[in-house]
């Protein structure tokens, strides 16, 4: 009877100090809709996966601060989105603008339009299976 506590009073620790921490890491990331255009596999590099993806920001659409675990490309197709590298002045990109994001480079970006949609191209070169942006708390 005495594990089942511990197994429960585990699990109710969890639910109260980390999972809401998670839920609102996850619940700042508004207006975005991402769509994978391809997944490619490469001989030469037999555990990682090329990643092209288009995300669309709707207005007042944003990523709060994050890093990715890979080098990451994005090209801007429509509308002007707000780059904010940690510690340095926001960049606005337009479209034809292209930005490169390192590993481990804690960063944002937004919808820079109140009325227009902010869409990008983003290229990432990632390890198989693995996640490519992760949420700062």
């Amino acid at each position: 009877m005495s594990r089942l506590f511990t197994k429960l009073a585990v699990f109710a620790a969890f639910v109260v100090l980390i999972a809401p921490s998670i839920k609102s890491a996850q619940a700042q990331r508004i207006g975005i809709t991402k769509e994978s255009l391809g997944i490619f596999d490469d001989l030469s590099m037999p555990s990682k996966e090329f990643r092209v993806m288009r995300m669309t920001y709707a207005p007042g659409g944003q990523n709060p601060k994050h890093y990715h675990t890979s080098h990451v490309v994005f090209y801007v197709l429509e509308g002007e989105g707000v780059w904010q590298e940690d510690g340095k002045e926001a960049v606005t990109l337009k479209p034809g603008d292209t930005l490169h994001v390192r590993p481990g480079m804690i960063h944002s970006h937004r919808n820079a339009g109140s009325s227009e949609k902010l869409v990008f191209l983003e290229f990432v070169i990632v390890e198989k299976g693995q996640r490519s942006t992760v949420p700062m708390p």
